[in-house]
């Protein structure tokens, strides 16, 4: 999008947006075993499960928040705020048509914010948003064929999957295009 090019020639910051869950069902991976003995994941049999919101941003951050519950309008608010936090200058927040982006509190959240813009990608183009590479690797490096007991060893997991994104600057790495 050449608009876009333009705004980060200008100085101002893109943040991709998006929001996952995560179950205590585990993500069922391909991996080694002794020849003979197939692996056996012993894993809970229920639906609880956490989420998050993030955003990547074109100068590398990476940005999260995790709640037990799924994200409702007022959480991306919230994110909002604290992606302006930490974040200077403009930025543009780039985003899906979820119905929680496009709520009346939303919308005059983003007016009565200077500093922020809000583009919509087209629908159903996951491909055009480089934070589904993030939840991606989480999902298939970090909790691959991990069964957790229970939401707080899930939490954990994931704060050590949060530290690995940010230790390996996976948000710069796909944003120049180098492999995850």
């Amino acid at each position: 999008m050449p608009e876009l090019e333009r705004t980060i020639e200008a100085g101002e910051t893109l943040a991709f947006l998006d929001e996952v869950g995560f179950s205590l069902k585990p993500t069922v991976t391909r991996t080694w075993a002794p020849c003979g003995h197939p692996p056996v994941l012993e894993a809970k049999t229920n639906w609880q499960k956490v989420s998050t919101i993030g955003a990547i941003t074109t100068t590398g951050q990476f940005l999260q928040h995790t709640h037990q519950a799924a994200i409702k309008g007022t959480q991306v608010i919230a994110f909002l705020t604290h992606l302006l936090r930490r974040v200077k200058g403009k930025v543009t927040v780039l985003l899906d048509n979820a119905s929680i982006h496009k709520t009346k509190a939303l919308s005059a959240f983003v007016t009565g914010e200077p500093r922020l813009s809000v583009v919509y990608l087209p629908a159903y183009s996951p491909e055009l948003n480089p934070i589904e590479l993030v939840w991606a690797y989480v999902k298939q490096q970090m909790l691959a064929n991990f069964c957790p007991k229970n939401l707080p060893t899930l939490k954990s997991r994931l704060l050590q999957a949060w530290q690995r994104v940010r230790y390996i600057q996976l948000p710069t790495r796909l944003l120049s295009g180098s492999d995850p």
